[in-house]
Order: C-alpha cells, then sequence, then structure tokens
C-alpha cells in the first residue's frame, strides 16, 4: 500500500469476520476448546509494520535527482504508540528484517487466533450461554 513520502506498508491486517451463527453451540464449544489448545504466544511477537522506503540523496549531481532509481530500498520498522505517538527505525541488517517480518507475523496469528475466540464468546453470549463452561 502506497501512503506517500515513499513509503510502502508491506501489509495491512484488518479483523476477519467469522460465519459462527450458523454453528452449533455445541461446534462453537468445540472450536473455543481447539483454539485454546493452540493458543501460543511466541516471544519475539511484535505489533510494528514494516515499511520499505526508497529516497533521494542529499548529493545535487547524483542520478536519484535526475530521473534515475532512487536509492533504497530501506527497511524501517514502525510502531503506532499513541495519537502523534510512533516509533520508527531504520533496520540496518537483512537478519534484522527477518526477525522483523518474523516477529510480526507472530503476532498477527495470535491476533488472529485472539480474535476468533472473542467472536465465538461473543456469539455464545447472544446465545445466553455460559462462556467459562467447557
Amino acid at each position: 500500500v502506497d501512503v506517500g513520502g515513499g513509503f510502502d506498508i508491506l501489509a495491512l491486517y484488518m479483523a476477519r469476520i467469522y460465519e459462527l451463527q450458523r454453528n452449533s453451540t455445541l461446534a462453537l464449544r468445540q472450536r473455543k476448546r481447539f483454539l485454546l489448545s493452540q493458543l501460543k504466544i511466541h516471544p519475539d511477537s511484535l505489533r510494528a509494520s514494516l515499511v520499505e522506503r526508497f529516497s533521494r540523496c542529499g548529493k545535487a549531481n547524483c542520478r536519484c535527482h535526475h530521473g534515475g532509481d532512487k536509492h533504497g530500498p530501506f527497511y524501517y520498522l514502525t510502531q503506532c504508540l499513541a495519537v502523534g505517538k510512533v516509533n520508527k527505525f531504520l533496520l540496518k541488517s537483512a537478519a534484522q528484517q527477518q526477525s522483523a517480518r518474523t516477529a510480526i507475523d507472530h503476532y498477527r496469528q495470535l491476533q488472529e487466533q485472539l480474535e476468533q475466540l472473542s467472536q465465538i464468546n461473543a456469539e455464545l453470549l447472544r446465545r445466553e450461554e455460559d462462556l467459562n463452561h467447557g
């Protein structure tokens, strides 16, 4: 996704909507038990985005200023911490970049599992079921 200023966000994830109303209460409880048994928190989980950027340098005679390719790619880890508060820094090595990709993926997997669990619990609650019942 091009967000202007030479920044490209590699991926943007939204909550997936699970069709649960057609499932039986038993099926929902079984899925919930399965999710809980599979729930794993990776110690490297990271809520962030990996941003790829190409830029122009400060040398006026460089090809990047005269229709040539910009310099890069440069990879930045970006975290939105609060309104107007963003943590961003350059990932200098390929190892750092791969670690960031893996950690972001682990966080998104956990987030997806928690979202599905949340939607199952909401559907059980809508049916006036006990959320703590196995």
